[in-house]
């Protein structure tokens, strides 16, 4: 959901996309522009909120465009019943690119971007492995807030809630390719199609929100343990483990190249006192 809306073979990138993924940007390098780490669970809350909207965006084009391959069949309902899901699936498409502009708006001014340059494109990924806290060896002489307390319950159920939603956007992907499938041969009604389509969709954003607040939660955990001392590439890993490293593009056609897939975290060398970087729990 995170790569290129263009990232599909036989797909060809168009301007609007283009503009979209000018500007790519890592989750450090606002940190850093920033230079007030006092700041820094603004701008991660920032970071993946606009990672979340751009995710939002594809499913939302990718939905426009499955409802515009939906043969109708020779009953004129057919063809009207289309109309509307597609039209309400180009709103959609409008109000989650209206959302990502103001999003990435918010995460220029706390990146303290240049005016005029391109809108941020977040290339690192968030977590989606389950998160080590070290709570005990973190907190065995200090005191944790309530807060801090009710976030190191929290994860795993979080996780858990993650991984389901996962699994249900699967099983809604095939549960609308069975209900076009029936109705191409007449052994369903394109109502059955639509709604399909719309518990897919709705699956889609389940998942999304689940990651972005399994995400704000270890950021804040991460803020509320970390010293201010701590350099910001070692609070990023203590947030996606190995940040993924971003190519520019190559092709003379101008796509954009995508980043490579996220791998195992890396081991980072952490100072006494200051948590170790996100890792999964194998």
């Amino acid at each position: 959901m995170l790569e290129p809306i263009a990232a599909q073979p036989g797909r060809a990138l168009t301007p609007a996309d283009a503009t979209l993924y000018a500007r790519p940007m890592q989750l450090l390098e606002p940190l850093i522009r920033s230079g007030d780490r006092a700041r820094r669970l603004w701008i991660v809350q920032a970071y993946w909120k606009v990672a979340t909207g751009f995710a939002s965006v594809r499913c939302g084009t990718e939905a426009l465009e499955r409802l515009e391959l939906v043969a109708p069949g020779a009953d004129p309902h057919d063809r009207a019943t289309l109309d509307v899901a597609a039209a309400a699936a180009r709103a959609d498409v409008a109000d989650a690119r209206a959302r990502l502009n103001t999003a990435q708006q918010e995460l220029v001014d706390l990146a303290r971007l240049p005016v005029g340059e391109p809108l941020p494109w977040p290339v690192d990924r968030p977590l989606a492995d389950p998160y080590q806290t070290h709570f005990e060896a973190i907190f065995a002489n200090r005191i944790a807030t309530g807060r801090v307390r009710a976030i190191v319950r929290s994860l795993p159920a979080r996780h858990e809630a993650l991984a389901a939603r996962a699994a249900a956007v699967l099983a809604a992907e095939k549960a609308m390719a069975m209900a076009e499938a029936d109705h191409a041969k007449g052994k369903r009604p394109i109502e059955a199609v639509i709604a399909a389509h719309a518990a897919l969709v709705g699956q889609q954003e389940d998942f999304l929100e689940a990651v972005r607040t399994y995400n704000l939660e270890i950021a804040e955990y991460a803020m509320a343990v970390a010293e201010l001392s701590l350099p910001d590439d070692q609070f990023v890993a203590m947030l996606i483990g190995t940040p993924i490293q971003w190519r520019p593009p190559t092709e003379p056609t101008g796509a954009a190249s995508l980043p490579p897939a996220a791998g195992a975290p890396a081991v980072t060398t952490i100072p006494p006192g200051a948590v170790p970087p996100a890792s999964r729990v194998e």
